[in-house]
């Protein structure tokens, strides 16, 4: 059998909680009915056999309850649920007017035998259903005593009860009126009852829910308000290491930064390059242009730096127009490299929307881990009077710790350190 398509993702729960609750429906059927079965046979040792037509009326019975449990795998639509549950009522009332017939028309057993199948079938209708149903009930119940009491069928009868009584308009009536109003309170008893649960469940489930929405819009203002904080917080702390007017690491945090990369460098025993680069003659920019210009000009070497730089590279401004330049996996000649290159781009950049002010070059003092030392102050400290040298020679140059002069410096070449 071909599955049905499904329901629409907005009903998927309550369908399958109505599909869940009719499947419990036929297994409890089911398994009452196989019980009355099995009594039938006990029944049967003790010479008081319940009717042949009862147990194959019971027969027939558990046949299609099994046959509707099974077709309930395969239903994926409220509409073929709907229509099963009215095929199973019709079915099951067919049943048991049947069964009221053989154990004896107004019998005491066939009454229960009513009722007992009532209770079950109508806690899922609606009011309005419930009324259509009773109705059908009382008809097929009145049906079949009438044709029993005009004796229209053959009379059945199960213990003993005397089949001219049945005959008794006096006991026929009232009885048939106290069954149909009994009948009638039982089944709307049911539909109350069922109906009541429906709702505590519906409102269960929608207080759920919405609790589950509140939840998750509390999980997202959370969610929200760490991703802001986070933000603020890395706002913050990159607000605090970076200088404000060039952008570059501040002298607090390219201190810190050295002294990682130091342990790091020590530990594995790779080069550490420390450059210190110092603008030359770097006050007249602001005696003759002013502050504004000197700004100007320390945002424009720290661009030539950055830009000069590898990915890798730290830089940071010391105070003033120093800047620290450290080069991870960088020896002397590496170092050198960068210097050059971003000498080259001060000296083509110079001249270019500056209005005839000055713009200072860069002195540069070379020290190299481990070669030089290996303490942060002592590379500092070498890196500074290199760089001294440097401008004590004229400046626009680079100068390496230790007095190796511009003269002993191995001829390099390329863009790359």
């Amino acid at each position: 059998m071909q599955p049905e398509e499904p329901p629409v993702a907005a009903g998927i729960d309550t369908f399958t909680r109505s599909k869940r609750q009719h499947q419990a429906f036929a297994i409890a059927r089911l398994v009452l009915v196989l019980l009355f079965m099995a009594l039938w046979v006990v029944l049967l040792p003790l010479g008081y056999p319940m009717p042949t037509g009862f147990l194959l009326i019971l027969a027939a019975e558990a046949l299609v309850l099994a046959a509707y449990r099974w077709r309930l795998a395969y239903v994926r639509v409220e509409r073929t649920l709907d229509r099963l549950h009215y095929l199973l009522l019709a079915l099951e009332l067919f049943f048991h007017t049947a069964i009221v017939y053989f154990l004896g028309g107004l019998s005491w057993l066939g009454a229960i035998a009513y009722i007992y199948s009532l209770m079950y079938a109508t806690v899922f209708l609606s009011w309005r259903q419930a009324v259509a149903f009773t109705a059908a009930v009382g008809v097929a119940f009145l049906t079949i005593i009438s044709l029993d009491a005009a004796a229209l069928v053959p009379h059945q009868w199960y213990l003993p009860q005397g089949p001219d009584r049945f005959r008794d308009l006096e006991f026929v009536v009232p009885t048939a009126v106290a069954f149909v109003g009994v009948l009638a309170t039982v089944t709307f008893w049911m539909v109350f009852i069922g109906a009541e649960v429906r709702r505590d469940r519906d409102e269960a489930l929608r207080a759920n829910a919405e609790l589950i929405a509140v939840q998750g819009q509390l999980r997202a203002l959370n969610e929200e308000l760490e991703r802001k904080v986070e933000e603020r917080t890395e706002a913050l702390l990159k607000r605090a290491e970076t200088d404000q007017l060039t952008g570059l690491l501040n002298r607090g945090a390219i201190t810190r930064r050295f002294r990682e990369m130091l342990a790091l460098a020590q530990r594995g025993g790779r080069p550490l390059a420390v450059v210190l680069a110092d603008g030359d003659n770097f006050k007249a920019c602001n005696d003759v242009g002013g502050h504004p210009h000197g700004d100007r000009i320390l945002q424009f070497l720290a661009r030539g730096l950055t830009e000069k730089s590898r990915e890798t590279d730290y830089i940071g401004r010391m105070g003033g127009d120093e800047f620290l330049l450290l080069l991870p996996d960088t020896t002397a000649l590496g170092a050198v490299k960068l210097c050059r290159r971003v000498a080259e781009y001060i000296e083509k950049k110079k001249d270019r929307a500056w209005d005839r002010l000055p713009v200072p070059a860069l002195s540069f003092g070379i020290a190299v881990f481990p070669t030089c030392g290996s303490d942060a102050d002592i590379l500092i400290r070498s890196a500074d009077q290199a760089m001294y040298q440097a401008k004590r020679e004229g400046g626009n140059c680079w100068r390496f710790s230790g007095g190796v002069t511009e003269q002993e410096e191995p001829e390099v070449s390329g863009t790359t350190a």
